[in-house]
């Protein structure tokens, strides 16, 4: 992130994973003063070093239920200049969502991004 930002950092990151390694890799490409969103549930203890936190003044906050908190970022997405096709690990439908869905996303989390459900099945392909 520092050679994309000319060494300067992320102004601002999302983490949405519950994954303590993105979590850090977040906090270590933020430049001084950035901000990080936590956006996951975590089910489990993270880890942070708070040196982090105080000697680059990261603001650090969580949030639920982001709707409509975030004008910029859906304006990238809408834009078609960020693209989110490779966070989808899968496509379900209804009847898969306990053990395909779930299942996944408890047990293999570390690989498993988002899973979409269609409950009519369409969309699938």
């Amino acid at each position: 992130m520092h050679r994309l930002t000319d060494g300067h950092g992320a102004d601002i990151a999302f983490e949405c994973t519950s994954v303590q390694v993105v979590f850090d890799t977040l906090v270590a490409a933020l430049r001084p003063t950035g901000k990080l969103v936590v956006v996951s549930i975590w089910g489990h203890p993270a880890t942070f070093d708070m040196q982090n936190l105080v000697l680059k003044e990261l603001d650090i906050r969580g949030t639920i239920a982001y709707c409509n908190t975030h004008p910029e970022t859906i304006e990238l997405v809408e834009s078609g200049k960020v693209d989110l096709a490779p966070f989808i690990t899968g496509k379900i439908g209804l009847d898969g969502l306990i053990d395909e869905g779930f299942d996944t996303l408890i047990n293999r989390n570390e690989t498993a991004v988002k899973i979409l459900v269609s409950p009519s099945g369409k969309g699938l392909e």
